[in-house]
């Protein structure tokens, strides 16, 4: 699934990251939560208003073919490096998250960003359509999260009523119709 993210945050997002990760000279953004190889660390956003939550993983946590095909498994989690998660999380820091954040959303919240590394867990949410910050934040993670991609096992995992598509039996429909229109059109001809 790909979100639209604004594009003037996402190109200053994309330059935070950057910045984070090195690649450009300056300061390092400040850090308040460190990813910790092979342990889990996932950061969601809930978007309340369409029931949608995406979620990020850092890849040192376990294999993403074992995320991907775990046919139980959500559907909406990616598996980033863990650089690209570190930056995220020092974004986040930067934007006061983990100095403002609490334990659980709010019941007004209109979406949130969840934070999940062991057993803590910190929350930020967004009341209003005037939180700026937020916003940001959130074009961030959205870049993120639509530039990962991800291939999911089916549910079904292949048994009766699968819902794949049947790729060789849509080409074999698609080269009969395509053979049938040019005998038609030959017959037109003559």
């Amino acid at each position: 699934m790909v979100v639209h993210v604004p594009k003037k945050s996402a190109v200053l997002w994309i330059a935070a990251f950057l910045a984070a990760a090195g690649c450009v000279g300056g300061p390092s953004l400040p850090r308040a939560v460190q990813i910790e190889p092979g342990r889990r660390t996932t950061v969601r956003l809930m978007q309340f208003a369409d029931g949608l939550v995406f979620t990020l993983q850092n890849a040192s946590s376990g294999s993403a073919a074992d995320v991907y095909s775990d046919p139980k498994g959500d559907h909406q989690t990616k598996v980033l490096a863990d650089a690209q998660l570190q930056a995220l999380l020092d974004v986040f820091t930067e934007k006061g998250m983990f100095a403002q954040g609490t334990a659980s959303v709010p019941s007004d919240a209109r979406d949130a960003l969840v934070v999940q590394q062991n057993d803590r867990r910190w929350v930020w949410s967004r009341r209003s359509a005037a939180d700026q910050q937020f916003t940001e934040v959130k074009a961030y993670f959205l870049s993120l999260y639509n530039d990962a991609t991800a291939y999911h096992a089916n549910s079904n995992n292949g048994r009766a009523g699968d819902s794949r598509p049947d790729l060789k039996a849509e080409n074999d429909r698609v080269r009969s119709e395509a053979a049938a229109a040019k005998r038609k059109l030959e017959g037109i001809r003559r």
